[in-house]
């Protein structure tokens, strides 16, 4: 039998190490469960209502059918704000910190113009409850309780994460929770949005950040509540 050239053996040896490597990475993938839950912008859910007001990852104000039907950024705000409100149809603010107190920065929806700034006393980070007082507890195992009135009335769990994902927001009707999770390795968040009983869910953004969103359903006030 005759031998191989050197450079065929090369070849032979190199294409089966790559097929090697290959099936190795598609056994791994095997095993990865993505947690995300579908994606609102390529397939919107008219069932979750209302508008968000959330921060991207270059800190401007994005203002976003919560179904996932539209989107559009509103203002950069060159910093990263505490809290956003909804003010009104037409208006959104954000709180800045500073050492006299704090500062609510009133945006135009519409033209993405500041309209005015107001000085509000210095305030605490507010815990985020829901309009009709129902609080986040978060337990070791990746599961969230919902507490009302000191009971535990539902639980959301999130399958493929050891760690919930951030709470950064309740709806006005008390009905949905907005969160924010950092997948591995990325920059930005996912904002997801999820049902009170956890049977409906969806991501909204995946170029979210911050520590809250601001919620609007027609009808009902805003939440949360701006500062007096």
């Amino acid at each position: 039998m005759s031998r191989l050239p050197a450079r065929w053996f090369a070849v032979i040896v190199l294409g089966g190490l790559a097929s090697v490597l290959v099936a190795a990475v598609v056994l791994l993938r095997l095993g990865v469960t993505d947690p995300s839950p579908p994606s609102l912008t390529r397939d919107p859910n008219p069932a979750i209502p209302g508008d968000l007001l959330y921060l991207d990852s270059g800190s401007c104000l994005v203002l976003a059918r919560a179904s996932g039907e539209s989107s559009r950024s509103v203002h950069c705000t060159g910093l990263m704000p505490r809290r956003l409100f909804f003010l009104g149809q037409q208006e959104a603010g954000y709180l800045v910190s500073s050492i006299s107190g704090e500062t609510l920065v009133v945006v135009d929806l519409q033209s993405g113009a500041e309209v005015e700034r107001r000085t509000v006393g210095p305030s605490d980070f507010p815990e985020l409850l829901a309009p009709d007082g129902t609080r986040v507890f978060r337990r070791d195992d990746g599961r969230l309780d919902l507490i009302r009135d000191g009971a535990v009335t539902g639980t959301l769990s999130f399958p493929g994460l050891d760690w919930a994902p951030e709470h950064v927001g309740w709806s006005p009707d008390s009905q949905w929770l907005a969160f924010l999770y950092f997948p591995p390795r990325e920059r930005s968040a996912e904002l997801w949005l999820v049902s009170r009983d956890g049977a409906i869910r969806g991501t909204l953004a995946t170029n979210a950040t911050g520590s809250q969103v601001a919620w609007r359903i027609e009808g009902l006030p805003a939440w949360p509540a701006p500062p007096r």
